[in-house]
């Protein structure tokens, strides 16, 4: 009987590593799989199914901007900011690099209305922006504009963008044109496009 008790703590002692390096492995991955499952449900849309498309601008910094905003379906995706900073959007540093590095165009139409924004980095790539508008309330305004977010972690309800447009103004017999390109704080709450950047 003694033989007995004697194999079974010998048994018992080699196999407890096994049984507990399995419990672990398991607790580890549904662990995993449930946190997993809460950050897909923070991010109203799926942005990691590799249909975002990054451009290379040759800009210093090695930063890939995405070649068109965020959608939903066909429709340019609009959210709040704090919504918007979970995702990969640019910095106001990105953003100012972008701005700087690059060789810009402005598309003015007839009515004077902001059409398009692009920029062709050192590479010789090039980058467009369409005007967007954004959601104040529950309707687009603006909508000869050009936004979208950038990180920003200042206190208060409001938070920066990007914020293009037509800037000119009335002279005697005679509209100028000066397409302007600004970061701008706005609520918080409001709903403006998204654009990705990447390393």
């Amino acid at each position: 009987m003694k033989e007995l008790k004697d194999m079974a703590a010998q048994y018992a002692a080699e196999n407890t590593n096994s049984f507990l390096s399995q419990v672990l492995a398991q607790a580890f991955a549904d662990g995993y799989r449930v946190g997993y499952h809460d950050r897909e449900e923070e991010i109203p849309i799926d942005l990691r199914n590799g249909k975002t498309d990054f451009v290379d601008l040759g800009l210093p910094s090695g930063t890939l901007w995405s070649t068109d905003y965020e959608r939903d379906e066909n429709e340019i995706l609009l959210l709040p900011h704090t919504k918007a900073s979970n995702l990969e959007i640019p910095s106001v540093e990105q953003w100012e690099e972008l701005r700087n590095t690059c060789q810009w165009e402005f598309d003015i139409d007839r009515s004077y209305d902001l059409c398009k924004a692009q920029c062709v980095g050192p590479n010789g790539n090039i980058l467009r922006f369409d005007r967007t508008g954004k959601k104040n309330i529950d309707t687009l305004s603006e909508i000869w504009e050009i936004f979208f977010w950038v990180k920003d972690e200042k206190e208060g309800n409001n938070r920066n963008a990007v914020h293009m447009y037509n800037g000119g103004k009335k002279g005697p017999g005679a509209y100028y044109k000066s397409a302007q390109t600004v970061i701008e704080d706005f609520f918080s709450g409001y709903k403006l496009p998204i654009r990705l950047v990447k390393k």
